[in-house]
Order: C-alpha cells, then sequence, then structure tokens
C-alpha cells in the first residue's frame, strides 16, 4: 500500500508525514530529496543558472535560487528538469523497498509519481490560513508565500481524474483536528490489513 501525501505549502502534509513516520510507516520526504538533488547536480546547476546561484562554500544557496526560479516559469521548467528526474529515481527505489510506504510529496502530478500511488491524501487548507502558517514558521512576507504560492497551482488539479482513491483532509482549524483524521486514517490501513496498531 502507497500513499501519496500531496498539497500545497503549509497545508499539512508534512505533519502528516511526521506523523505516519511515527507510527512506523516508511515515509519517503521528496522535499528533502529536492535538497540532495541540488547537491548532487550543482555543475548543471550553475550551467543553466550561473556562478551567482552558489553560496561561499560552492553550494547551491536554495534561497537564491528559489527567487531567481519562483518568479520566472521558464526557470522553474529548467531547474525541474534537471532535478525532478534524479528525485524520481529515488523515490522509485523507495517504493520498491517498501512495500508499505507514504511518498510526501507537493508536486505529486506534476513528478509523474501518481501512478506509484495506491491512493492519496490531498491535504487542502484556504489561502488565508496557509498564509499565516507560513509566515509564522518561515518568517517570510504575505508577498513571498503568495509568489511560492502561485508557482503551485496546480497541485491537486489532475489527483480527481487520476482513477486512484483520493481522500481529502481539511486542514482548515487547529492540529487536534488534523490529528483526529489522521488517526483516522491511520485505523483504516489498520482495519484493510496493511499495519498492524
Amino acid at each position: 500500500m502507497v500513499t501519496g501525501l500531496v498539497g500545497k505549502s503549509c497545508a499539512g502534509k508534512d505533519i502528516a508525514a511526521d506523523y505516519f513516520a511515527s507510527k512506523g510507516i516508511a515515509v519517503v520526504d521528496v522535499d528533502a530529496l529536492g535538497h540532495e538533488a541540488l547537491a548532487a547536480n550543482v555543475d548543471r546547476i550553475v550551467e543553466a543558472f550561473g556562478h551567482e546561484v552558489l553560496d561561499g562554500n560552492g553550494a547551491v544557496d536554495r534561497k537564491r535560487l528559489g527567487a531567481m526560479v519562483f518568479s520566472d516559469k521558464d526557470r522553474l521548467e529548467r531547474l525541474d528538469g534537471i532535478s525532478h528526474p534524479w528525485m524520481r529515481e529515488r523515490v522509485v527505489s523507495f517504493v520498491a523497498a517498501h512495500p508499505v510506504c507514504m511518498i510526501n510529496c507537493a508536486l505529486l502530478e506534476k513528478m509523474d509519481l501518481v501512478g506509484l500511488c495506491d491512493e492519496i491524501l490531498f491535504f487542502h487548507a484556504p489561502l488565508e490560513v496557509r498564509t499565516r502558517r507560513a509566515m509564522k514558521r518561515d518568517g517570510i512576507s504575505q508577498e513571498t508565500f503568495l509568489m511560492r504560492d502561485r508557482s503551485q497551482k496546480d497541485i491537486g488539479s489532475t489527483l480527481f481524474e487520476c482513477g486512484k482513491r483520493v481522500v481529502t483532509i481539511l486542514n482548515d482549524s487547529d492540529l487536534e483536528h488534523l490529528y483526529r483524521q489522521l488517526e483516522f486514517y491511520y485505523d483504516t490501513l489498520i482495519g484493510r490489513g496493511y499495519v498492524h496498531g
């Protein structure tokens, strides 16, 4: 049983990933793989975006690169073309090694990972709620968050047509409300025999 965790920034999928990992379910964090992909593809990234994306140690400065790509669709597609195949390969290997697992990935659809999933948890929270969370969690401005959010506009746009079971988790309240929904889903995994509580 492979479950995809998908949702826009600050919708709750990372909290869910931590919750399910604490229950012993293997979780691959595709965002973390994205950081590894930058380190593994420094030469290609410099070739595509120039030396100004590097920090003083010769590593990719994620904030600089992010500012460059999140405001330019062509640059974002160029970065995705470098990092996504590298990341996808690692997710495929992870899923092959873990018959019961979760893929924590905001870009599940864009990275063509939906096909690896048996079902999907789609995390939804209203824009104003996610904006407040991001400003508090990341210490960013509303404008910066909205720019990030615009780059994620396609998240969830094809999920309900993918032929997979999609469960919507509405995360517009407090953590207790979110955890109740996660516990309910976990209980369904126990009830269906995928995990043992």
